[in-house]
């Protein structure tokens, strides 16, 4: 039995429902509520891309969606784009994959990792992970994986020590998918300073109730005298645009 029909049955069970339109999109029950809404990411064209990450990537479609698309329209802005969080590189391929669709030759993917799993920072944070989490990669596998795209730049270590390295660099797009609250913050004391206009940084824990006294807190707390608001998505992950 495909995979797809098979969650629809379980999601049928616990009132979600998938519902495939004549023309191939896809719409999804929202509850509470009474309605269903476009979930594009269903469709074939963004499964075939996502069929390219699903194994390197614990990040489901939904916010695999919303990364490759923000990436998209981020391509004209000047400025780099970095990866803050990069396990085995999943949504660091989806990253460039759209650079090299795009035929964008003038940005570097910046990825910062310890790549090695979670530090020992972590067992101070109020998020439920523990040293060497996601410790199951090693850099030269991921730089494996990700070797058809000349244009990324690997800084393995303790965020924000490895910031050094692009401290006189701007901006267009930066993903942070750290979860500990104070490498959220050091994120967040990096990056924002040097994003360009209209530049955006996605932040993928933020909505999750794990992460709310972690990387939700530090994100509320850094914007809060801010111009720039957090705007939470349902799937889990909040958006700051740069203005």
């Amino acid at each position: 039995m495909h995979w797809k029909i098979i969650i629809q049955k379980i999601f049928k069970k616990i009132g979600f429902e998938i519902h495939r339109t004549e023309s191939g999109k896809e719409y999804i029950l929202c509850p509470p509520y009474g309605y269903s809404t476009y979930s594009p990411w269903f469709e074939d064209k963004f499964q075939e891309i996502y069929r390219k990450i699903n194994n390197y990537t614990i990040v489901k479609e939904d916010r695999c969606y919303i990364i490759q698309k923000f990436c998209y329209n981020c391509l004209h802005l000047e400025g780099d784009f970095a990866e803050c969080g990069v396990y085995k590189g999943g949504t660091a391929f989806l990253t460039t994959y759209t650079l090299k669709k795009n035929s964008i030759q003038d940005k570097e993917l910046h990825l910062f990792d310890t790549f090695t799993g979670m530090p020992g920072i972590v067992n101070k944070d109020p998020s439920f992970h523990k040293k060497c989490d996601f410790g199951d990669i090693s850099m030269n596998t991921v730089k494996e994986y990700l070797k058809k795209f000349p244009f990324i730049y690997f800084h393995p270590g303790l965020i924000p020590d490895t910031f050094e390295a692009v401290k006189t660099k701007r901006f267009a797009f930066v993903h942070v998918d750290v979860d500990l609250y104070q490498t959220t913050k050091d994120c967040c004391n990096f990056f924002y300073k040097r994003m360009s206009k209209d530049g955006v940084m996605i932040f993928d824990d933020y909505g999750f109730p794990h992460y709310k006294f972690s990387e939700k807190k530090a994100v509320d707390e850094f914007f809060n005298d801010k111009p720039e608001s957090p705007i939470s998505l349902r799937t889990g992950q909040c958006i700051i645009i740069k203005l």
